[in-house]
């Protein structure tokens, strides 16, 4: 039987160190089941300081393999991941625990996994434990993919921000649109003021006029009393 890179997963609750569930390749022997059990007890004993996403990890002595421990988002559980290569990449680890730790929660939930005897969820999660085993029994794909996740993040960032600054551009010929329209607005006002004051001017100069010419009309009128009365 061919070995997978990731030899055993496993649950356990921090407040008592109950272990919930295991779960161990079908290829595993004896001696390597016995290496990663210790190592998960070489775990558990810098586990008491435990916070939420804590992370740690411990060699197999019986094999050349390591067992990473990751804490969930509340500290309840810490989830395990053995794995047979000293060279698995620790970023798929952590990434495998994660998942892990989310399906566990997901699947039976805070309440059960507080009150839940050890050994009570190895049933109800091993096809879970087993499906995600085979998921990542390849590091090389999963780096792949985390490398396309991360791609297709950067893109969604990429049009995020464009679409960001079309809606300022928006706001921006909105605020010119206002702005030429109140400009325009004030012109026509001037105009309208313009043109009054220049009737207004031209209404006073006949005026003026007027005035004139009845002042020049009285004078000649007046000179030519006198020249009749002589």
């Amino acid at each position: 039987m061919t070995e997978g890179a990731v030899a055993f997963l496993g649950v356990v609750r921090l407040r008592d160190q109950a272990t919930l569930a295991t779960c161990f390749d079908k290829s595993a022997l004896n001696e390597e089941k016995k290496g990663f059990e210790g190592a998960l007890t070489s775990i558990l004993d810098r586990a008491s300081t435990a916070y939420p996403g804590w992370r740690e990890k411990a060699e197999c002595r019986e094999c050349d393999g390591v067992l990473h421990a990751f804490a969930d988002a509340q500290a309840l559980c810490i989830v395990v991941a053995g794995v047979r290569d000293a060279q698995y990449p620790d970023r798929v680890a952590l990434q495998m625990l994660r998942e892990l730790a989310d399906k566990v929660k997901n699947s039976q939930g805070d309440e059960i996994l507080s009150e839940a005897k050890p050994g009570a969820l190895s049933t109800p999660l091993r096809k879970l434990m087993r499906d995600l085993m085979k998921t990542y029994n390849d590091a090389g794909s999963q780096d792949k993919t985390t490398e396309v996740r991360q791609q297709v993040d950067q893109l969604k960032g990429i049009m995020q921000d464009n679409v960001k600054r079309i809606l300022e551009t928006h706001v921006t010929l909105e605020s010119l649109e206002n702005s030429s329209s109140s400009m325009s607005s004030q012109a026509n006002q001037f105009l309208r003021q313009s043109v009054d004051l220049r009737r207004q001017i031209q209404f006073r100069n006949l005026k003026i006029k007027l005035i004139a010419g009845a002042c020049v009309g009285a004078v000649v009128l007046y000179v030519v009393t006198m020249f009749v009365d002589i």
